[in-house]
């Protein structure tokens, strides 16, 4: 899955307060050199924080001078460039830097953060901890932080106790799926699994969807992520969803309608403190069951995520299928198709687990031109709508719909009238697509006694036989005594 762009702004903190050089909205003061300090939020934890000095200040009641020390000769031609936000002067050896007239703050901002490889050395760094950083001891001056998330963090001024925050956090929306619980498919945000999982009708898929509880889009504040999940028709949510943020079970409000549930995760108080920490991992598990409706086509789920500020953050979706088993009863030396054999559906060649069943089309009986089953749901069994066996009708045709990839058994519980029935149940192969016609074959049965003797047919027979080598040795008798 795709990743939502990382949206990153740097910080630059200083000791400035006039609309001279910066606009006043965003001047800080500095009251005392070396007792200043930057406090990053929202830190993320596992990333490292660095502090540039970009620019040396000097401070006099509300006003304040910025200047260069010309120590990057690549910064200073970028500063003095006609295309720079800033005029600059030199005295000395010194550049005294000045904002232009109506140079907006964004351009300021995007000079300092494409000239960020010429700050030198870096006075500090620090780790993220997933809440707050302080860098402290700091002179008057203009100071840019960068993280190893992105280019850089945010851009602000400094005072004593200057705060900025981090809002190169991101989030994705993670969709996997699993027929088993076991085996969790994931192929990436916005794509679907190929070949598509299979589940039989009645049996659960397992949802799960994760991410990055992110505290920031941009520049604004997420309070809440909200999880819109829908499902197609032959999927029924099973209304069992739980939302855990770094391992531990959190409170969500879920609200079921229909195909459509949504759950909604706060993530800042009402003080709009964030609740977790910046890189706090979150996960939501559900399942839902395959349903009736979900025969002969993909059924999908699909989840979008926004937030408080309406955006909208990613979306992902899963896919699942069912296929169908045909079988066609036989005679197994003529060929003919034969109506009126009936057989049960069993999960293994030997063991008496039996799949039920229902009747979908036809009358289920020897005089229907097709008899279609479906694999039962719970509901339909309980409710006792399944059939007691499948019979076929005059095309010698079973079609039974439902199943997942896997092999299952068909036994033969009456043979049609003159054939034998099958002692070994049939095998049947789904293997992503729905199977061929699969033959089952029938004997016809032998002409069996009457009742109460072994029959005369071979009496007959034998009588025959001795009339005729009697007439023949009484010839043979003749000859020899004409001779």
């Amino acid at each position: 899955m795709k990743g939502i762009k990382k949206i990153l702004t740097g910080i630059i903190a200083g000791a400035m307060a006039l609309s001279m050089v910066f606009s006043a909205g965003n001047a800080l003061d500095v009251k005392a050199a070396g007792n200043g300090s930057i406090t990053v939020s929202n830190t993320t934890q596992g990333e490292s924080y660095a502090l540039y000095k970009v620019f040396d200040a000097t401070y006099e009641g509300d006003k304040v001078a910025y200047t260069y020390d010309g120590s990057n000769n690549a910064f200073l031609a970028a500063l003095q460039a006609s295309t720079s936000p800033f005029t600059v002067s030199e005295y000395n050896g010194v550049y005294s830097v000045v904002r232009k007239e109506n140079t907006a703050d964004d351009a300021v901002i995007n000079f300092v953060k494409d000239n960020a490889a010429n700050f030198g050395t870096a006075i500090d760094t620090l780790p993220g901890n997933g809440g707050e950083i302080t860098f402290s001891g700091l002179d008057y001056g203009y100071y840019y932080i960068t993280s190893t998330l992105g280019v850089a963090v945010t851009i602000d001024s400094a005072t004593p106790n200057a705060t900025v925050i981090d809002k190169n956090q991101e989030t994705t929306v993670d969709k996997q799926e699993s027929v088993d619980e076991v085996n969790w498919l994931y192929v990436g945000m916005g794509e679907t699994e190929t070949p598509v999982p299979t589940q039989m009708v009645g049996m659960k898929v397992n949802y799960k969807v994760t991410g990055t509880v992110t505290q920031y889009i941009g520049k604004d504040q997420v309070t809440f992520l909200l999880f819109t999940d829908t499902l197609s028709e032959g999927l029924t949510a099973d209304k069992n969803v739980e939302v855990k943020v770094d391992g531990t079970v959190v409170n969500a409000e879920v609200n079921y309608d229909g195909q459509t549930t949504t759950i909604k995760l706060v993530t800042a108080d009402a003080n709009l403190k964030p609740i977790y920490p910046s890189n706090a991992q979150y996960e939501i598990t559900y399942s839902a069951t395959v349903n009736e409706k979900a025969v002969d086509m993909v059924q999908n789920n699909e989840v979008k995520l926004t937030d408080n500020n309406e955006n909208t953050i990613g979306t992902d979706r899963t896919e699942v299928v069912n296929y169908n088993i045909f079988l066609i009863k036989k005679d197994a030396k003529t060929g003919d198709v034969l109506a009126d054999a009936e057989f049960k559906l069993f999960t293994t060649e030997t063991g008496d687990v039996e799949i039920p069943v229902v009747l979908v089309s036809g009358t289920g009986d020897a005089t229907s031109t097709e008899n279609i089953y479906r694999v039962a749901t719970a509901q339909e069994i309980a409710g006792g709508e399944a059939v007691d066996t499948m019979v076929t009708g005059k095309t010698g045709v079973i079609e039974v719909k439902g199943f997942a990839n896997g092999t299952y058994y068909f036994e033969e519980t009456k043979a049609p009238a003159g054939y034998n029935r099958l002692e070994t149940r049939t095998p049947a192969t789904v293997n992503g697509a729905n199977t061929a016609e699969i033959p089952v074959l029938n004997n016809s049965g032998s002409l069996l006694p009457s009742t109460g003797g072994i029959g005369t047919t071979i009496f007959y027979i034998l009588g025959g036989i001795l009339i005729v080598a009697g007439i023949a040795y009484f010839i043979v008798r003749r000859k020899a005594d004409a001779e």
